[in-house]
């Protein structure tokens, strides 16, 4: 599953460093609107999150 978080997330990370980078993220994929953090789900992940949540549905 941490492979699949990093590689469908695109960043992982804290949810600040996360945030820290929604802006570029938001200019380079020409968003209108900036993302916003997704906490991983599934485990104890503590604080991790990605900018964007997994292509398909893993847990339930």
């Amino acid at each position: 599953c941490r492979v699949r978080y990093f590689t469908d997330g695109a960043i992982l990370g804290s949810q600040d460093f996360v945030r820290s980078y929604a802006g570029a993220w938001q200019r380079e994929k020409k968003r209108k609107y900036p993302p916003k953090p997704n906490l991983l789900r599934g485990a104890d992940w503590q604080n991790l999150a990605t900018i964007q949540g997994l292509r398909k549905q893993v847990f339930g």
